[in-house]
């Protein structure tokens, strides 16, 4: 049986990624471009999206997950894994059939000790980010073993584009001769510092929490780099250059930054009954968009979309007494031909309130505890 552990919330915000904000950096104005969250126009699925499907991933046995940490959708197949399991990548073609795992784990020199990261390459190989290991591994889109880079940070997310790698730098265990407390490198093909981005604030290393760095997210030549919780994200191009600094606006609203710095005390204002509010899961990069999702320490709810070309926010508050993740887009992962993918697992779609609105097979499926791929057709 396909169990879950997450409900709808936590099904959002991936549980490894608390951390930390950065302070304020040396960036040029001309670069940082904030939006007005108050200002934000109304983000109705169907003026985004003219199509939608279902693909319903395989229930084999070999196939089954708890819960995903991260999604990615190329070259015709998903691609899947849990942080917390030592499963590897699970990898199903596009539609939803079980293919293969990637990943072996072990003690043994060739061997994973537990991936952090995932991507997969244009090519179709598939890179495991071991972060016990310093390493970046490399199996063929077939699952052979090609090489292990070694790198010279500890990281917790990476990605690669075109000749350039951008490796999220954790704040401990730092290569005091390499990072000065900074939390992006970007290096070249050969693994070589090239530059360093943004830093830890001090506080932090006076708060006993687990920091990840974040994560980076691609699509047609640009990256993105978001470490939640927080309202910037950072936008990159080809040539591994800072291209532009997003900054959402939330006024008063906006989180502490003793909150940022400490996620215990969002508690603290969750008790008080507060409303501040900020990005949270790693914010996804999908063509022209950016889209994620807003949290509020009230329990307050909104999904996203910032169009890059035209500097243009929207949102749309989700009521959660009436969720039904049909009408809402929560992306999981982009695939190149403009469509946004999203996942329904047998928890979160028992609390949508409109199950009957789903083609019966899909139901059936979701009952049965498999998980099922809702693709958003994006409009041109």
């Amino acid at each position: 049986m396909r169990k879950s552990a997450l409900s709808i919330l936590p099904v959002l915000v991936f549980n490894f990624l608390t951390g930390c904000n950065e302070p304020a950096e040396n960036i040029e104005t001309s670069i940082i471009t904030t939006i007005p969250f108050a200002e934000a126009k109304e983000f109705k699925l169907s003026d985004f999206v003219e199509e939608q499907k279902y693909i319903l991933l395989s229930t084999d046995e070999d196939a089954l997950f708890k819960r995903v940490d991260k999604l990615i959708a190329k070259n015709e197949h998903f691609y899947l894994f849990d942080h917390l399991a030592n499963s590897g990548v699970l990898v199903f073609d596009k539609d939803g059939n079980f293919v293969q795992k990637i990943g072996d784990f072990g003690d043994g020199p060739k061997q994973l000790k537990g991936i952090t990261d995932f991507q997969v390459g244009d090519n179709g190989e598939i890179q495991l980010l071991d972060k016990r290991n310093k390493s970046i591994t490399i199996y063929s889109p077939e699952g052979i073993l090609r090489e292990q880079i070694a790198i010279q940070v500890n990281s917790g997310g990476f990605a690669q584009l075109g000749d350039k790698w951008f490796l999220a730098i954790n704040f401990d265990h730092q290569n005091e001769n390499l990072v000065s407390n900074q939390i992006l490198g970007v290096f070249d093909a050969t693994m070589e510092l090239d530059s360093l981005y943004f830093h830890y604030a001090e506080e932090a290393f006076n708060v006993n929490l687990y920091y990840h760095a974040g994560l980076l997210s691609t699509a047609e030549n640009k990256l993105i780099y978001h470490r939640p919780p927080n309202d910037t994200i950072s936008i990159f191009s080809k040539d591994g250059q800072l291209a532009n600094r997003l900054i959402i606006d939330f006024a008063e609203n906006r989180l502490p930054e003793e909150a940022v710095n400490d996620f215990n005390i969002v508690d603290s204002y969750r008790a008080q009954d507060a409303s501040f509010r900020y990005l949270q899961t790693p914010a996804l990069l999908a063509g022209d968009y950016i889209v994620g999702i807003i949290l509020s320490t009230k329990q307050e709810f909104w999904t996203y979309a910032y169009k890059i070309s035209s500097n243009e926010l929207y949102s749309s508050k989700v009521d959660l007494s009436q969720l039904h993740l049909k009408d809402m887009m929560l992306a999981g992962a982009y695939r190149d031909d403009k469509v946004v993918v999203s996942m329904i697992d047998p928890v979160t779609f028992s609390q949508d309130s409109k199950p009957d609105a789903y083609p019966e097979h899909v139901r059936t499926h979701l009952e049965n505890e498999g998980s099922v791929l809702l693709l958003h057709y994006l409009k041109p």
